[in-house]
């Protein structure tokens, strides 16, 4: 007897598996045992929880782009499916679906923290939890799943967020968009995005808080509590003062006449060409492409202007404890060291330990922490010391007048670089 071919086997496997998935929904929740059917018709396989009407709420594998994904679809129009990694648990899927349909049968709004597409409360379910009470829409949050779809609704898209990313919430408000982020090393950060500017800024929490400014980004998580976060944000764009550049910074600067130190000269070398600053770099090229952006000019960049550069970005990162300098230190601050570094050379762990302790000595009073301007990359190893020594380490892309993170701390420093626009499923 012949074997049966894969695709009989695949079908016969799904079956089984929605078979065990209407088990588990009847047995967890037994009070929709008699809406719980399992229909294959046509080989389209999903599990649906009838409702009044003719309507139901239906649990089905569809496909988004290249990927397959579990979806949870209510039969409001246009509402957004419920999405779940292949390998959710079957427990939470049959969660998930009981969740919108003992809404459903309700009329009342799904229930928190399913309402936000995951399985267990967090900081960012309470967070959307107080924003939606505000009457703020709540367009995302990311803590424990982090699929989305995207794009035509006849022809959706998978985007997968998180990781890199921190866990986030994404909101609406009236002038304004808003990303609120926890990150593992940087704690709380708010960023704003501006469609008329077309750009995203950094809401200065500290500030906002407790009218003080803090040397590096974001706040500490034991420092703010959520009901902390959701109020700074209830006071609106104008209290929280945030500065989003809607002019692009001039390009074409020509290099300034006068004195050099030879400091200067050896690091921004005007004869130096681009392609000498890129050439050994190992960077990650998806990286790249988000982060340094297309390349604006093939011509040498000034000293003056990669400094200013430098500066302009590490203040929208947040960094509160820099200014311009001299011609002997370009960028000084009384909390960081700040080593400009021209080498071809990756950086590696030897040597980041060796600046980490020349800003450890730069303190008077308490040490200084690093951070590293340079123009090729890191060694893994000496990326991982990097953030264990809470230094930043960046690459300066003088042709695309962008900062590129080395390690991980400075990669939670950066900026979203995402149109929020695009991230969201088009209407009917």
């Amino acid at each position: 007897m012949p074997f049966p071919p894969g695709d009989m086997v695949a079908a016969f496997g799904r079956h089984l598996h929605f078979k065990s998935l209407e088990q588990a929904l009847c047995e967890r929740h037994p009070e929709l045992a008699d809406r719980v059917h399992f229909d294959d018709v046509n080989r389209l396989m999903h599990l649906k929880v009838t409702l009044s009407g003719g309507r139901s709420v239906g649990l089905a594998q569809v496909r988004m782009g290249y990927s397959i994904v579990w979806a949870v679809i209510d039969p409001v129009l246009n509402s957004e499916p419920s999405l779940w990694p292949l390998d959710t648990p079957d427990e939470v899927l049959v969660d998930a679906l009981h969740a919108v349909a003992s809404a459903h049968l309700a009329d009342v709004p799904v229930a928190s923290p399913w309402r936000w597409n995951e399985s267990e409360p967090s900081d960012m379910t309470q967070l959307a939890d107080l924003l939606d009470a505000q009457g703020v829409r709540v367009r995302r949050v990311a803590a424990g799943n982090g699929y989305f779809p995207y794009g035509p609704r006849h022809s959706p898209k998978l985007d997968i967020v998180g990781g890199r990313d921190g866990s986030f919430v994404e909101a609406e408000f009236p002038d304004a968009f808003v990303r609120v982020s926890l990150k593992p090393a940087l704690g709380w950060l708010v960023d704003v995005y501006l469609a008329e500017c077309g750009a995203w800024g950094r809401v200065d929490l500290a500030w906002n808080l407790w009218r003080s400014t803090r040397p590096a980004p974001g706040i500490p998580r034991a420092d703010a509590s959520v009901t902390d976060i959701a109020d700074v944000l209830g006071k609106g764009l104008t209290a929280w003062d945030v500065e989003v550049s809607c002019e692009p910074a001039d390009r074409g600067e020509p290099a300034p006449t006068g004195h050099r130190s030879e400091w200067q000269e050896s690091l921004f070398a005007d004869e130096a060409a681009p392609s000498e600053w890129l050439g050994h770099v190992d960077l990650d090229i998806d990286q790249l492409d988000e982060e340094a952006g297309p390349r604006t000019s093939r011509r040498s960049p000034s000293p003056r202007h990669i400094t200013d550069t430098v500066l302009e970005q590490l203040t929208a990162f947040g960094f509160g404890d820099i200014e311009e300098g001299d011609a002997e230190v370009p960028i000084r601050s009384d909390a960081f060291h700040i080593e400009w570094r021209n080498r071809s050379r990756d950086l590696s762990t030897s040597e980041v330990q060796r600046l980490n302790g020349l800003a450890a000595a730069a303190g008077e009073d308490v040490p200084k922490r690093l951070i590293v301007i340079t123009t090729s990359g890191i060694s893994r190893p000496a990326a991982a010391f990097a953030d264990t020594a809470k230094a930043f380490v960046f690459f300066v892309d003088p042709t695309a007048d962008k900062l590129v993170a080395l390690n991980s701390r400075a990669q939670e420093a950066l900026l979203p670089h995402t149109n929020p626009a695009e991230q969201g499923l088009e209407p009917w």
